[in-house]
C-alpha cells in the first residue's frame, strides 16, 4: 500500500551483505547469522493470536509454498489476543526463549520499541526496507523508529471505514447517501441526532471514534520532540468524543463487552467506525445473518487505520534460526500468494500493494450489498500519512487514553484534559 520509507541503512552493509532470495554470504553486521540453506531441514515456530494460525496454515499448505520451502516444517503457539501479547511481553522482558517468529498487533509496536527485544530488520543481512518496498508505506513507517530501526514487518493492515446499517437508518428517516456524502464529523453527529430522534443509537461508544482524527494513533505522538503536537490535531479528538457523548448518540457499551458485540446483530446500533478486519468479523461470526451492513469512507475520505498485524524475530532467537525465520516472514509479507490466501481466509487486508490489482480486490462483496468495498480499503490504505514510532509512544498512548476517558465521562474539559495529558507525558519521559 505505500512506497519506500526513509530508513537509516549503511550503504556498505547493503553492498556487502545481500540476503535476497536467501542466498549469499552475510556482511559484517550479519556475520554471526548463517545464511539460509535450502538443502537443510528447518523447523520454524510461530507465536500467533486469534485466527492467524488458520490463515497461515492455509498459506503453508499451498503448492507455491511447498515448492519453495520443502525443507521447512512449521509449528505454532497460538492463544487469544491478550494472552499472546502478555506472554510475549513477559518473555522478552525476561530475555527468555521465544518462538522464532512472533506476531504482534500494531498497537504493541511502540511497547516493544521501548522495551527492546526484537531484531532490527533494517540492518544487514535482512535489509527489510528494500525487501518491503512494495508494502504499504504507512505500515512500514509504523514499525520504524525515529533512528531507523525496523522492528517488524507488516503482514496485514486495517484501513478504517464507516460501517452502517442501511435498512436501520432508512427506517429512522435517514437517507444512506447522507452518510456516504458526509464531509465532516459534524455531518455524522447531525445524522446521529436524527437517528436518536427516531429511537435509534448511532455508535456503541463515543470512544469508538477517538483514534480517527490522529490517523489511528499509531505513531505521530511527538513533533520535534514535543508531545501531542500539533495541538489542534489532538484537540480534535477530545472535541469529537465530547460532541458524540454530549449529543447522546452512543450507547456507552464497553468495547468487546457482551452488549457491544451483540449490538451489531440485534439492531442496537446503526453505525460503527473500524478497520477493514471488522468486516470479516461481522460477516463470519458477529452478525452473519444481518443483511444490511454497508461500508463507506470516513467523513471527507479521511485516512486512518485501526489495527494491523506485524511479524518480528526476537533477538534471543538463535543465530542459525534467524535466516530461515526471515525467509518465512518475507514469504508471508511479500508473496502475493501468501497475502491473498491470508485475505481470503480471515479477511486480513493485505499490506502488499501489488495485490491491489488482483481481480479479487475488484469483486462484489455480497455481504455488503454487492459493493466493491475492497477498493475503498485500498484507496484509504494508499492515502495514509506516515508516522514513525518512538520509544515513548506507549507512554503517550496510555496517558492520552485517560484524557479521552476523562472528557467522555465529564471529569475534565477539553482544554484541561489536553494540558494535563501533555504535562504528564513530559514528566514521564524526562
Amino acid at each position: 500500500m505505500r512506497r519506500l520509507i526513509s530508513l537509516i541503512i549503511m550503504t556498505t552493509m547493503v553492498m556487502t551483505a545481500v540476503f535476497a532470495a536467501g542466498q549469499g554470504e552475510a556482511g559484517a553486521s550479519g556475520s554471526a547469522i548463517p545464511a539460509y540453506d535450502p538443502n537443510k531441514q528447518y523447523e520454524v515456530s510461530l507465536g500467533l493470536y486469534g485466527d492467524l494460525e488458520a490463515a497461515y496454515t492455509a498459506v503453508f499448505a499451498s503448492e507455491d509454498f511447498k515448492k519453495k520451502f520443502p525443507n521447512v516444517t512449521i509449528t505454532y503457539q497460538t492463544s487469544d489476543f491478550g494472552g499472546h501479547h502478555s506472554r510475549l511481553t513477559t518473555v522478552l522482558a525476561a530475555n527468555e526463549a521465544t518462538n522464532d517468529i512472533e506476531a504482534l498487533e500494531v498497537g504493541y509496536i511502540a511497547q516493544f520499541v521501548e522495551g527492546g527485544g526484537l531484531t532490527n530488520l533494517a540492518q544487514a543481512p535482512f535489509n527489510g526496507a528494500q525487501v518491503g518496498k512494495d508494502l504499504v508505506d504507512f505500515a512500514m513507517a509504523n514499525a520504524t523508529t525515529t533512528d531507523g530501526a525496523l522492528v517488524a514487518m507488516p503482514v496485514d493492515i486495517a484501513p478504517a471505514v464507516m460501517f452502517y446499517r442501511e435498512e436501520l437508518v432508512k427506517a429512522a428517516g435517514v437517507d444512506p447517501q447522507d452518510i456516504i456524502n458526509a464531509q465532516t464529523w459534524d455531518d455524522i453527529i447531525e445524522i446521529g441526532e436524527q437517528l436518536k430522534a427516531a429511537g435509534q443509537i448511532a455508535f456503541p461508544h463515543a470512544n469508538d471514534v477517538a483514534l480517527v482524527p490522529i490517523n489511528g494513533g499509531k505513531g505521530g505522538w511527538f513533533q520535534d520532540g514535543k508531545p501531542l503536537e500539533p495541538k489542534q490535531k489532538f484537540m480534535n479528538v477530545l472535541e469529537l468524543v465530547k460532541a458524540v457523548r454530549d449529543a447522546g448518540i452512543d450507547a456507552d457499551y464497553g468495547a468487546w463487552s457482551g452488549p457491544w458485540v451483540e449490538s451489531f446483530k440485534n439492531g442496537d446500533v446503526a453505525m460503527m467506525v473500524n478497520g477493514a478486519w471488522f468486516g470479516g468479523a461481522l460477516r463470519t461470526w458477529m452478525a452473519p445473518e444481518v443483511t444490511d451492513w454497508r461500508i463507506t469512507y470516513l467523513p471527507g475520505k479521511f485516512p486512518a487505520a485501526l489495527g494491523g498485524t506485524y511479524l518480528g524475530i526476537p533477538e534471543q532467537v538463535p543465530a542459525d534460526k534467524k535466516a530461515v525465520a526471515w525467509e518465512i516472514i518475507k514469504y508471508l509479507t511479500t508473496s502475493e500468494n501468501a497475502q491473498l490466501i491470508t485475505f481470503e481466509t480471515i479477511d486480513a487486508y493485505p499490506a502488499l500493494t501489488t495485490t491491489y490489482d488482483d481481480p479479487v480486490m475488484n469483486e462484489d462483496v455480497a455481504y455488503f450489498g454487492g459493493d466493491k468495498v475492497r477498493q475503498i480499503f485500498a484507496d484509504v490504505a494508499q492515502s495514509m500519512p506516515n508516522a514513525k514510532v518512538s520509544e515513548y509512544d506507549a507512554t503517550a498512548l496510555a496517558i492520552w487514553g485517560n484524557a479521552v476517558t476523562s472528557v467522555i465521562t465529564g471529569q475534565a474539559g477539553v482544554e484541561q484534559a489536553y494540558n494535563e495529558a501533555k504535562a504528564q507525558i513530559l514528566a514521564a519521559i524526562q
